[in-house]
């Protein structure tokens, strides 16, 4: 086989390492999200009361099959301040949430953006999980990849 041959494939392997990256960053993030709120649950102090203000649709396909799932947005008052929060990693099947459901929400009263909603808390604390754990491998393979990538490329610029 010729030197083309092995910078091809390097080249390839590369990209395919490019698409792990991408996705290895989208799990990092999500988990860092999902730390921030998690990490701060000392100090959230003050509780009000939420609902469910909207229900947003998200439809999802494999080779078979079309369906649809929803997540909750929470809309809830401190100190006269309307805010929401979308709990996106809370996906479920379409029928799941209803609109105007109430909600448990503490906060940290120096900053009402960051809150847990009481009853997603362990919901969140499992997506944390497996956000890390999918960061974790995804890093891994590409670590992987590259290293091939380059043991590849390196192969054919001696040959």
């Amino acid at each position: 086989m010729d030197s083309t041959f092995y910078l091809v494939c390097g080249a390839i392997v590369l990209v395919i390492a490019l698409l792990f990256a991408a996705a290895t960053w989208s799990f990092f993030r999500r988990f860092k999200r999902l730390s921030a709120a998690l990490n701060r649950a000392h100090e959230m102090t003050g509780k009000t009361e939420g609902y469910i203000s909207e229900v947003v649709e998200v439809r999802r396909r494999n080779r078979s099959f079309r369906w649809r799932n929803e997540f909750p947005v929470i809309a809830y008052t401190v100190d006269g301040q309307n805010l929401t929060t979308r709990l996106d990693w809370a996906e479920k099947r379409r029928g799941h949430y209803t609109v105007g459901e109430r909600q448990t929400v503490c906060y940290v009263p120096s900053d009402p953006s960051c809150c847990v909603v009481e009853a997603f808390r362990s919901s969140m604390q499992k997506s944390r999980t497996q956000a890390l754990i999918w960061t974790i491998i995804l890093a891994l393979l590409t670590f992987n990849c590259v290293s091939g990538a380059i043991t590849q490329m390196l192969s054919g610029m001696l040959l």
